[in-house]
């Protein structure tokens, strides 16, 4: 067998072995075609964008930021911004809804409020900044409506987040009865165990009627609004699950005709 006759690769097979440096000579054959244009190839990217699962926890440090600037500025200016806050059967005073619980009482109360504010939100937080807005926003409603009706039509200002913190502690101490997840009933189990151990005694005592100016109407709805926003979050999932299943049972269904 000649050199000539010798097995050789096509421009296309040295393209697609060696790549594109791929230097494997193919010279034309006498009275041959020149050599074709080497085919096009897709370059795939290989670039995952990542989940920065550290962004869940922002919104938590966002909220208290933006209540330690409020007071600050609230100490700093002649003004008083508790005025802009839930009053008792003030239905002009609705917007208080939002704007009570970034407000509070002077830095005392902000520092009470920071540290279960802060511990409880990133507990949830680390479900996703999602469910974090979603529970949040559950039981500032339910927490300010609540206390905006059952409070004494005095004139008094319900402000700080002590609603939103119980909120927390409910919903992290019954979500554990709303999952069928084995794993997730052992993880949320051991986190609200700790939950109720570090708070437990002050939130229940927070509950009960007293006569010191402190809204323990809010504080009461709010721990209703966190159990309310663990079961509508787990009947959501639930249905969703159930919705993905009927799905995939439907299509196959399809499939098998």
């Amino acid at each position: 067998m000649s050199s000539d006759q010798s097995p050789r690769f096509s421009a296309e097979e040295s393209q697609y072995i060696f790549g594109n440096d791929s230097s494997v000579p193919n010279p034309p054959r006498s009275g041959g075609h020149p050599p074709a244009k080497p085919p096009k190839v897709a370059n795939l990217q290989t670039t995952v964008s990542r989940d920065h699962r550290l962004s869940r926890f922002v919104p938590v440090l966002v909220l208290l930021a933006i209540m330690w600037v409020i007071e600050i500025v609230d100490t700093i200016l002649p003004a008083n911004l508790d005025m802009f806050s839930l009053q008792s059967w003030n239905p002009l005073s609705l917007y208080g809804v939002v704007t009570s619980p970034l407000l509070h009482a002077g830095f005392g109360h902000l520092t009470a409020n920071t540290f279960p504010f802060l511990i409880l939100g990133l507990c949830i937080a680390v479900e996703g900044a999602r469910r974090f807005w979603l529970v949040t926003i559950i039981t500032a409603v339910v927490s300010g409506l609540g206390a905006w009706l059952t409070t004494l039509p005095t004139g008094q200002h319900i402000v700080g987040a002590s609603g939103i913190v119980f909120g927390f502690f409910g919903y992290l101490a019954v979500r554990t009865w709303f999952t069928d997840d084995m794993l997730r009933k052992i993880v949320y189990f051991a986190i609200g165990f700790f939950v109720f151990v570090t708070f437990g005694a002050s939130m229940v005592f927070g509950m009960l009627p007293q006569a010191n100016g402190i809204s323990w109407q809010g504080h009461l709805f709010g721990f209703a609004g966190g159990v309310f926003a663990a079961w509508m979050i787990h009947r959501r999932s639930q249905n969703k699950l159930t919705s993905e299943k009927r799905s995939t049972s439907e299509k196959r269904s399809g499939d098998g005709k």
